[in-house]
């Protein structure tokens, strides 16, 4: 039985009624009270002209041990404003991958499924053989889907066309997060260029920014997948990723600013103003939590919680943020996809037009404002309530369950008109990802598919990459990194620079 509000019930036991009265036999009024299924939802209605809850399904990822209650107030109120009867299949996200596999191959899908990478291979074949919809043409018919970014759709596309609802996140998110307080003890302010960043780290390493007496501090944490790096490159004036360049596909690392950027990279390292070990370190965040590092470059959404663990081993110590590092170029930020995953639909599934636009309803419904919040807060007065204007969450295990422990985030579309909670350093990382939005750097070739890429790319990533770390400790010479590039293109750069380019142009005639 659908659960409904006490309203629609009575609406619906009235046009019973009415109708009962009209006909005199109940027989003929064609009422039902069972959920509707995908082939009589959407405006095939219930007696009365009431539509039916449209009956659909997901699979999506869950990070949490329990999944959201399925009885429960938020799923209650998700169904009453989508008028769905909706079935949640949730997946753990470190067997996320290897299920949607299987599901793609078995052809047995459910209404809407999440793709966490519209390029992987199987996810194109099956797109270029007809398994999913486009839904590109009808954004425009909805309220909240017509609003959706246009970089964001460019980049969960394939071959040019929007197979996806993608779920948004800002376009470019990271920063620097500096220990304010050793700014202070050591004179400097928040650094705004390379060169005062620079000078900021020396002092860091060189004036006893904790006053321990003892000359053991780190300038800048980092670790072995050089977070800081691809913001440094574009602070630089390079690229993000690939860029066009003279009318071809052009891979960052054959800039010549991408050696200028190896070369800052090693002056720190010569010098001792990063962690030595980064090669081998996993989290860099915990040489700043830990108190033994004064700056981090990464996504600004870690501001806030790396100050309240520092503050476990510093009480006093506090962090500023600023959104970039102003060098050649001026001020540029590294942009991404402004998006995180897509909800693709199955034909296989979903087999008419009338029944998509009863999915493409939902995935519009639950972008509105107040839903927005509901899936990302939990319910004011259940999952949270707001004391001296601070977000304070329930500690009631069963209404963290209804909410999924935080998963119902995982069903979010658009997140424009989400309502932030916290303190001051949560209302600056917003502040400070809408100024990056501004100036964000994106890759032109992101959503475009390369054949060799797909099949040798994480291979020739690692000839770079571990290129790059070589040069940066000085284990090899400019000689050498050109011989890495010229390795990079031998073993299949060349194919994916013509792949990408052709694709390009295939788009841009």
């Amino acid at each position: 039985m659908s659960r409904t509000t006490e309203k629609r019930a009575w609406y619906k036991l009235a046009s019973i009624v009415l109708t009962v009265f009209m006909l005199g036999t109940l027989a003929a009024c064609g009422g039902s009270s069972e959920k509707g299924t995908t082939a009589d939802s959407d405006s095939k209605g219930t007696a009365g002209g009431e539509q039916k809850p449209f009956k659909m399904s997901i699979m999506l990822t869950s990070y949490n041990p329990e999944v959201m209650d399925s009885e429960g107030e938020i799923m209650k109120r998700l169904e009453e404003r989508t008028n769905t009867d909706l079935t949640l299949t949730w997946v753990p996200s470190s067997t996320y991958v290897d299920k949607l596999s299987a599901t793609v191959a078995s052809g047995e899908l459910p209404s809407a499924v999440l793709v966490l990478n519209q390029q992987l291979p199987y996810i194109v074949n099956s797109v270029r053989s007809g398994m999913f919809w486009e839904v590109g043409p009808y954004l425009k018919d909805y309220p909240n889907l017509s609003r959706m970014n246009e970089i964001a759709l460019n980049s969960i596309s394939i071959d040019g066309k929007v197979y996806g609802i993608y779920r948004e996140r800002d376009l470019a998110r990271d920063g620097v997060m500096l220990r304010k307080d050793w700014l202070d003890n050591v004179g400097k302010e928040i650094p705004t260029t390379l060169d005062e960043f620079y000078e900021v780290l020396k002092a860091f390493v060189n004036e006893d920014p904790d006053k321990n007496g003892r000359a053991d501090t780190i300038g800048l944490a980092e670790q072995q997948a050089n977070a800081a790096w691809r913001s440094l490159l574009v602070w630089h004036g390079g690229p993000v990723d690939w860029e066009l360049k003279d009318g071809k596909a052009s891979p960052a690392h054959m800039s010549p600013i991408y050696l200028d950027t190896m070369k800052f990279y090693k002056k720190l390292y010569d010098e001792k103003l990063i962690n030595l070990d980064f090669a081998v370190v996993k989290d860099g965040k915990q040489l700043m939590t830990s108190s033994k590092a004064g700056a981090w470059v990464g996504n600004l959404n870690d501001g806030a919680g790396m100050e309240e663990n520092v503050r476990k081993v510093v009480p006093t110590a506090e962090i500023a943020m600023t959104n970039v590092l102003a060098g050649p170029a001026g001020q540029r930020s590294a942009g991404g996809s402004g998006s995180f995953g897509s909800f693709m639909i199955p034909k296989t599934s979903v087999k008419t037009e009338e029944d998509l636009k009863a999915v493409l309803n939902f995935f519009d419904k639950v972008s509105d404002e107040d839903m927005q919040n509901m899936l990302v807060s939990g319910i004011e007065g259940r999952q949270f309530t707001i004391e001296n204007d601070e977000y304070v969450k329930t500690t009631d295990p069963k209404l963290l369950v209804e909410f999924g422990m935080g998963d119902a985030s995982q069903l979010g579309i658009l997140r424009d008109k989400i309502v932030t909670y916290g303190g001051p350093l949560v209302h600056l990382r917003d502040e400070l990802y809408n100024k990056n939005k501004e100036i964000a750097v994106t890759n032109p070739f992101m959503s475009l598919i390369s054949d060799t890429y797909s099949e040798k790319g994480s291979e020739l990533d690692k000839i770079i990459e571990d290129a790059r770390i070589k040069f940066v400790m000085g284990e090899i010479d400019e000689a050498s990194w050109e011989a890495a590039k010229a390795k990079w293109l031998k073993d299949g750069g060349n194919n994916i620079i013509e792949e990408f380019t052709q694709a390009y142009n295939d788009l841009n005639p």
